[in-house]
Formats: C-alpha cells, structure tokens, sequence
C-alpha cells in the first residue's frame, strides 16, 4: 500500500506540473462560470436547465475526459521514453503498483475537480433559479429539481410471435418456402413491430404500465413523457391527441385533450391516483389525424412520478461520471503501457470514436457481414470468413460497448429522473470494475512484459 501511496503521489506532482492542467483549470472556470454568461436562456425552464446542466456538465464531462486520457497517456508513456521508470523497477516496487500508483493519482486528481466543478455548477443553478418568473420556477421544481421515478411498458419479446406468423404464412402460401428465410422472417419481424408501433388514422392503442405501489404515489403528480414520429422526415406539425387515463371501468378515468409535435419528446402532468390497486396505470390513444403516428417501443410513453430530492440525485450523477472518467483513466494508461505518447494518445480516441460508432457496428451484424452485400435483400450473399470474423468482432464490441454507453447521468439529471444507487452499483461494477479492470489487466501484463531498457525502440 505504501508503494502504491507513493506512486500516487509521484503521479499527482507530475500532473501539476503539466501545462494542461493549467489550461484545463482556465477550460473549467469559463464552463461553469462564462457558458451562462455566454450563452442566455429563454427565460423558461427548459431553457435554463438546457444551459446551467446540460451544456455545462457536458462541456465539464468532455473536458475532463480528454485531461484524463491526455495525462494518463502521458504520465506513463513519458515515464518509460524518458527513462525515468527505470528508477522505480530497480526498487522493490511491482510494476502493476506502478500501474495502479497512476491511475490512484490521477483519479484523486479528477476527484477534486469533479467536486469543485459538480458544486460550482449545482449552486449557480439554485442561485440563478430564483431570477426565474414564478411559474417557471414552479416547472423546474417539479420537473428538473427533483429525482422522479420511470415507468414504461414492458417490450415484449416479438421471436415467438413471429415465428408463429411464419407458419402461418408458410401453410397458407407454400411458395414463401422457396424465399430466403432470413430475409422472410425479416419482412415478419417489420409488420409485427409497425403493429406494436404504429397507430393507425381512427385507430385506438392502449398502455397498461406497472408504475408504483398505489401508496408511495398517493397525491403526487404524474407526468407523461411521450415520443413519436410520423412518416414524414423533420415534420414540424401538431398533432391532436386524445387520452383516456386511468382504469377503464373506475370512475376517476379522465379525458386529456392536446396538442403534441413529433421526434421530440414532450411532456405533461395528469391528475394523481389514476392508478389501479395494482399500481397500472392505463393509458388510451386515439389517432383521428390523418397520418399514423409511430411510439417506439420501450420509449414512446413514459410515466414519471416523484421519488426524492434533486441534491442527493445530483450527487449520484456526479459519482457516474466519476466512473466514465476512471474508465477513461484506465484506457489512457491501457495503451501508454506499450505505445509511445502521441500515439497511445491517437489510439485512445480512435477507441472512443469506435465506441460512439455503434450504428456502424449494429449495420455489420444486420448485413451478415462487410463484403458483397445484396442491394435487394440487405445482406451479404455469400459470407466468407473474413465476413464472420468481422461480424463475430462486431459483436463482441458492442456488447463491451452497451456495458458502458448505458448511463447517461447527465440526460437523468436534465429530466429530472431519479439516479438510483442500484444504478450508481451497476455503474461502479460494469463500469469501474469490469471494463476498467479488463483495461488494467491488459495494460499491467503488457507493462509486465515490456522489455523498458529498449524503450526507444517503441
């Protein structure tokens, strides 16, 4: 422990002599102080959450992962080229509590400016919240200043039920089995979801969302977040919804009228207790425009409900981020082990941008491959090996990928939702120890096995 207390130590006192940390101290003051100043809000809630959060912790987060990487790619590269590592193997000190010593570092380091920065920001929004008019700040006690619990419907899993349209199919039309399968089953998979998805012009489509014990909610408000899309692209028109909510046969089952715009979420508060003595609450969509209206599945209706307090929320948030940037951390450290500093610094960002390219990804596994694609069918017509290689890799990324690409603090925070300490857990663990600890693996075997007196050669 001493050892790597040290190594900690010796990383902090390099960090502090960067420049970049100079820079970097410069980047965080104008974010949390000048991006408001810069930038005006509307005046409304919405406007104010989008420039005092929003921006600002994205532009905090951005800024302070790129300094991690950059430093922790540079701490341990420089180190090793600069034969200054040399001094510390000769010692008893392991060379993966070199490894760990730096990362301890530079996580202290981040840890202190996360906290600066995640306060200096929660207070100017309290501070600048009360220049709001009155009824804003009523909409941003109730929906941003607070951690409200997310229910949505349960996505069911459509194989079986299209496996059962396939037989259907088959037996009233023997001429499909002389079809590509695959592509069949496609075509099946559609219609299946456009009927989950799509509702029809006079059509009606209904929600039952388990959301809480009847008890835990009794009195509070609920709001609706609803999402949904129309066949026509970048479509600014309204679209008037009605809404039947509550249990069908109760008595307190009322009518909402409004007007709702598509591709960007919105949302609207309904009367408290509609939900059933199993906590359901069920929600009727009649469709009397004349287009159909397309609610994702999983995302298009969504029920919010008060569930805490804004600070400690805020404070889970902070702590997710914290782990990104452990992440970050490890990576950086990861390919500083055996690449020189600027290109472990390259790779780190290539790394990164693989990782925020997760729709290209998604395409190489839906097509079966990368080479010779069908135009008519969408996939790849004769896969060759390095097809499924490339798919099998596509795969396995992505699944690396979705471990971490899952918590988004910030967007929680912006909405209003509640940040759970289950979700902070699963976020330490998959996060954290998981994919951080993979990057330390590697990086601590290959630092293990590098031969350091030939550090030139690298």
């Amino acid at each position: 422990m001493q050892a790597l207390l040290a190594i900690a130590l010796l990383t902090l006192k390099a960090a502090i002599r960067f420049r970049l940390l100079i820079v970097l101290g410069v980047l965080l003051l104008m974010t949390v102080i000048g991006l408001p100043l810069i930038i005006k809000d509307d005046g409304t809630a919405q406007g104010f959450t989008q420039i005092l959060l929003t921006y600002t912790l994205s532009f905090i987060t951005a800024l302070l992962g790129l300094a991690t990487m950059w430093i922790a790619c540079g701490t341990l590269a420089r180190d090793i080229e600069e034969y200054q590592i040399q001094m510390i193997t000769v010692k008893p000190v392991a060379r993966w509590q070199i490894w760990f010593g730096k990362w301890i570092g530079i996580m202290v380091l981040n840890g202190v400016l996360l906290s600066f920065s995640g306060a200096a920001v929660y207070f100017l929004m309290i501070k600048r919240s009360q220049s709001l008019p009155e009824a804003q700040q009523v909409i941003l006690k109730d929906e941003i200043f607070v951690a409200r619990g997310s229910a949505m419907e349960d996505v069911e899993d459509i194989e079986p039920i299209v496996s059962q349209m396939m037989v259907e199919r088959l037996e009233e039309n023997p001429e499909l089995a002389k079809m590509d399968q695959t592509v069949v089953r496609d075509q099946m998979r559609q219609q299946v979801l456009a009927m989950q998805q799509v509702v029809q012009p006079g059509y009606r489509r209904r929600w039952q969302i388990q959301v809480a014990d009847p008890e835990e909610i009794r009195d509070l408000p609920l709001y609706l977040r609803i999402k949904f899309f129309t066949a026509s692209a970048y479509d600014t028109n309204t679209y008037l919804a009605y809404w039947d909510i509550g249990p069908p046969e109760g008595a307190q089952r009322v009518r909402i009228e409004n007007s709702i715009s598509p591709e960007a979420p919105i949302q609207f508060e309904i009367e408290p207790n509609l939900v059933d003595s199993d906590g359901v609450l069920t929600i009727d969509f009649e469709n009397w425009n004349e287009k159909a209206l397309l609610f994702p599945r999983g995302e298009g209706v969504e029920v919010l409900y008060w569930k805490g307090e804004f600070a400690p929320n805020f404070a889970r948030g902070m702590i997710l981020i914290y782990c990104w940037l452990g992440f970050l951390c490890a990576l950086g450290l990861m390919a500083a082990s055996f690449l020189s500093f600027p290109i472990a610094a390259f790779f780190t960002l290539a790394m990164l941008f693989i990782g925020f390219s997760n729709g290209t990804l998604s395409q190489i596994i839906y097509e079966g491959g990368i080479s010779g694609v069908d135009s008519n069918t969408g996939r790849t017509a004769a896969p060759a090996l390095i097809d499924q290689f490339a798919v099998a890799a596509a795969q396995g990324l992505l699944s690396t990928i979705n471990m971490v690409r899952d918590f988004s603090p910030i967007d929680n925070l912006s909405t209003g939702r509640m940040i759970t300490w289950g979700q902070v857990g699963r976020g330490i663990f998959q996060i954290v120890i998981v994919m951080g600890g993979s990057m330390g693996l590697i990086g601590v075997i290959i630092l293990s096995r590098r031969e350091l007196a030939n550090a030139k050669s690298f």
